[in-house]
């Protein structure tokens, strides 16, 4: 009884082990426009975006100062996660702070917006999230049938190579199988 607990409980965390990172993350609220326009710059951006990948983990807005001197008045600073797909080989997630000029709809660069203290705070508050990550999966998977295919053909080859010895044996060449 004890061993079927245990290996109950085993087949439990196995199940549910692989899943347990795969929680979804809540998306931002942010309007279409919004949704549209920094779907458009990632395209134009990355050649090898993928369509619909797009998620806007979190999102606030910034009111700019008229004192600052800038060509904007509103900004939503987003962190948003979107997959790249190269050669359907190579998946890439990637994790990136944004920041989004409401009014004009669109983004505006890191180098006009980082002299304001509010959105360097935000920007220095997801670094150690931002990044890619590159899936292995695929590439580990062809990399083994690299291995493994000629291997198993080897095999397969040197059980059912011709052997001129069991062809001699068999039709009694040697004459081994006399009967007296």
């Amino acid at each position: 009884m004890m061993k079927k607990g245990i290996f109950a409980l085993l087949a439990v965390f196995l199940i549910a082990f692989p899943f347990a990172g795969t929680a979804a993350h809540a998306e931002a609220d942010v309007s279409n426009e919004v949704k549209k326009g920094v779907a458009g710059y990632l395209g134009e951006e990355h050649y090898d975006y993928d369509k619909g990948s797009l998620k806007v983990v979190e999102a606030e807005n910034l009111e700019v100062d008229s004192s600052a001197d800038k060509d904007f008045s509103k900004v939503s600073m987003m962190l948003v996660e979107f997959t790249t797909v190269r050669d359907n080989i190579f998946f890439e997630d990637h994790t990136q702070v944004l920041f989004y000029d409401t009014e004009a709809n669109a983004i505006i660069p890191d180098s006009k917006v980082l002299d304001i203290e509010k959105a360097k705070e935000y920007k220095d508050s997801h670094a150690d999230v931002t990044g890619e990550h590159l899936h292995m999966s695929v590439i580990l998977f062809l990399s083994a049938i690299m291995l493994v295919g000629p291997a198993i053909l080897a095999y397969l080859w040197s059980k059912n190579k011709y052997s001129t010895l069991r062809f001699k044996l068999q039709n009694n060449v040697y004459d081994t199988n006399t009967t007296f």
